[in-house]
């Protein structure tokens, strides 16, 4: 009678054992599941990713933090008429900033609007940082030579009108997103040059909107 017992107390544990091993096996499962799903949304988070790589993301990414945040954008909105649209922040821009080769090299808004120059990226800083500050949806974007991951040119996308809309408040372009098709760098888009648009903590890869 007390073997009986010992044998079914073994078994009990046997299978206890067995549900065990198969609940710590579904939940490996759902980890590697929900890591799948994750990590493509952001790259720089990927596995064996490239430190020039991630170094070139996490950069963009700062820049985003810093116009999303609540410092930057109250000290926007003081500059700027609070019925402004996507477009007339386009245009307002145009009266605020010139067109230098050799600027500041400031990535903080108001500290380029102060020095009132720079290229492309100052330009779309500024832009990007006005749209936010008056609650629009806006991104950075930035072509990048993946051989060296220095960037080759920046501009803004809008969400306007339910779809991503590309801005280029430097050369005063609204919409033409195969125009750097004709670019130097342009025949390189898709193989060594990638476009990469980035928001607040997370980017995306946007290189097949810029490509035939």
């Amino acid at each position: 009678m007390n073997m009986g017992r010992k044998v079914h107390k073994t078994k009990r544990r046997g299978h206890s054992k067995k549900w065990a091993i198969f609940a710590s096996i579904l939940i490996i499962i759902t980890l590697v599941a929900a890591a799948y799903v994750w990590f493509p949304k952001n790259e720089s988070n990927s596995f064996n990713v490239d430190p020039a790589f991630k170094a070139f993301t996490d950069h963009y990414l700062d820049i985003m933090k810093n116009l999303n945040s609540t410092e930057t954008k109250e000290k926007m909105a003081i500059q700027l008429n609070p019925n402004f649209n996507q477009t007339d922040l386009f245009a307002w821009e145009q009266s605020k900033l010139t067109f230098a080769n050799d600027p500041n090299w400031f990535e903080n808004p108001t500290q380029i609007l102060n020095s009132g120059d720079g290229i492309c990226m100052q330009w779309s800083i500024v832009y990007v940082s006005a749209c936010l500050a008056l609650g629009y949806q806006s991104r950075l974007v930035v072509a990048v030579d993946t051989l060296s991951w220095n960037f080759i040119h920046a501009w803004a996308e809008d969400y306007y009108n339910g779809t991503w809309v590309h801005v280029d408040p430097s050369d005063k372009v609204w919409n033409n997103p195969l125009r750097y098709l004709s670019w130097d760098w342009g025949s390189s888009i898709g193989s060594q040059v990638k476009i990469y648009a980035f928001e607040d903590s997370t980017f995306q890869d946007v290189t097949s909107t810029y490509s035939r």
